[in-house]
């Protein structure tokens, strides 16, 4: 695939100061612009980060998400249960997606890839609420922490947060890591109920509740990039895009 055929996205944000390239797993080249930068500058652009572009792209298709490959897999490998789930697809008027055990059957009108990799995604949102949260119930009580309520989403870009009134809400993508990293990452959440800045005191917090916080941490730095790309769509991707 050449660089200079993925579908581009165009879009501007008033807080930007400069421009912005984004190579999106499955989805392709996003370009965020401020307001005093012309559409028409895009294509030069383009051309000048064209390096920087190659460079991703052929990342993207070591992983299988690279724009225009098929993002939807065959089996789900879940090491937070230690459960591989099967995957198997057929034609159907409309979406649909059936679960036996460990056996899924999507069914999708032809051409909407896009619309099984969100089933997907929601199935593993339902999931994730079955063993997330009473996984975080049971370390807040554990650690005498207080919190208001727990949620799981499929967040764009992060593994969970903390509200101010000590609202956990987790990544259903937690569920791809192996039990000692998706420890550290609610663990990390809670402690933000007391701290909520990484100051010293929250370093010091996490550390006393997982000594081996600082593995921990630099194992999941890079594990956002080993989720597989259908975990990464969103609904927008399935609409129009602005193409060059």
């Amino acid at each position: 695939m050449q660089w200079n055929s993925i579908p581009v996205t165009v879009t501007r944000n008033p807080r930007a100061r400069k421009v912005w390239l984004k190579m999106r797993s499955c989805r392709g080249i996003e370009v965020v612009l401020p307001y005093r930068v012309s559409a028409s500058e895009v294509p030069s652009i383009l051309e000048r980060h064209k390096s920087w572009l190659m460079e991703r792209l052929a990342d993207l298709e070591t992983r299988g998400q690279a724009p225009g490959q098929n993002p939807l897999p065959d089996t789900v490998e879940l090491a937070f249960l230690d459960r591989k789930f099967c995957v198997s697809y057929g034609e159907g008027v409309r979406p649909e997606l059936h679960v036996a055990e460990t056996q899924l059957r999507v069914l999708l009108p032809v051409g909407e890839t896009g619309a099984g990799a969100l089933l997907l995604q929601m199935w593993l949102a339902d999931l994730g609420t079955c063993h997330l949260v009473p996984f975080c119930r049971e370390l807040a009580h554990l650690h005498g922490v207080t919190i208001s309520s727990v949620r799981v989403r499929n967040q764009a870009g992060r593994w969970g947060s903390c509200s101010a009134r000590g609202g956990i809400s987790l990544n259903a993508k937690l569920l791809f890591l192996p039990r000692p990293l998706a420890r550290n990452i609610v663990l990390h959440e809670l402690c933000h109920v007391a701290h909520r800045n990484h100051g010293p005191a929250f370093k010091a917090a996490l550390r006393e509740l997982d000594p081996q916080a600082d593995l921990h941490e630099e194992l999941i730095r890079t594990a956002w990039a080993d989720l597989p790309a259908w975990t990464k769509w969103r609904k927008a991707d399935l609409g129009d895009k602005t193409r060059r």
